[in-house]
């Protein structure tokens, strides 16, 4: 039994599909087929079997994970080590929310680069579920703290929202109070597409018509912005946008972004030297989060 047949065998126990492993690792289809038949014929049977959701570990699959995984955090190990005995060099996937992804970490992460030539580094908008424990990130960004699993935890910071609205949109008189709102068009989420009920903002208001829906927050702004509508959006989005606060003694709100990564990863140095940067950068911009 070889660690390479493993590695493609953790792959596909992550993604549940043969084509997922293969562009994860680089690799043809027919690699990673052949790997694993090369593993199941030392276990003796089927690692995986089919089903209408993809690939699922059988029995023997699944007594073998815990040992695979196990390999898998001394190669990890084994790999910092060769590298200068946690020198920060690798690849770090960042998984965040289009809001702060698009408004923060964009702006900060590419001069970690400038400090730290050995790391690549990858932005990814955070999918409905992001699963750390699939390593679809290394590093998350969340608005939901996990309840289970083995992860890293850390709070990386609250961050502020009120409603507004462009200039344009209160030439004729802002409302007076939170009950005039129902009369008024309203920019919000697409509901379907909602992975998390902490963004569910216009349904805690209640009672709101909604006549433009958007996926992220950044075109939510964008309709504000246009006079479409009004809109609750992150503070720290908002400001510098010529965007007027409406009801702003009244209607706030008030969310935590969660830094998240898996426990195998924290003796990492290229993880903990990513992490460690995005909570840095992000704490010395806190005034910017808040109202």
């Amino acid at each position: 039994m070889q660690w390479e047949d493993l590695r493609f065998f953790l792959e596909t126990e992550r993604t549940g599909r043969l084509s997922r492993a293969a562009k994860r690792l680089g690799v043809s289809h027919t690699t990673v087929a052949r790997h694993l038949d090369r593993l199941e014929a030392a276990a003796g049977a089927p690692l995986f079997e089919r089903t209408g959701d993809g690939l699922v570990l059988t029995e023997t699959g699944l007594r073998i994970l815990p040992k695979a995984k196990d390999m898998e955090q001394a190669a990890l190990a084994v790999s910092d080590q060769l590298t200068g005995g946690g020198a920060v060099a690798g690849k770090v996937r960042v998984g965040a929310p289009d809001g702060i992804g698009n408004a923060v970490l964009s702006h900060i992460l590419p001069h970690l680069l400038k400090d730290e030539p050995g790391l690549e580094l990858a932005l990814v908008p955070v999918p409905m579920t992001h699963k750390l424990w699939r390593r679809d990130v290394d590093i998350a960004i969340s608005l939901d703290r996990p309840s289970s699993g083995r992860l890293v935890m850390r709070k990386l910071i609250d961050y502020d929202l009120r409603l507004y609205a462009s200039p344009e949109f209160l030439h004729a008189g802002p409302p007076e109070a939170v009950e005039d709102l129902g009369h008024l068009p309203f920019v919000g989420y697409v509901d379907d597409l909602l992975y998390t009920d902490e963004l569910d903002f216009n349904r805690k208001i209640g009672g709101l018509r909604v006549v433009y829906r958007a996926a992220t927050v950044k075109a939510q702004l964008d309709a504000v912005r246009a006079g479409v509508g009004l809109g609750v959006l992150p503070c720290f989005m908002a400001r510098g946008t010529g965007l007027v606060p409406v009801l702003p003694d009244t209607v706030t709100f008030r969310r935590t972004y969660w830094l998240l990564y898996p426990e195998d990863y924290r003796d990492l140095a290229r993880i903990r030297r990513v992490a460690d940067y995005i909570y840095a950068e992000t704490q010395a911009k806190a005034a910017q989060f808040a109202f």
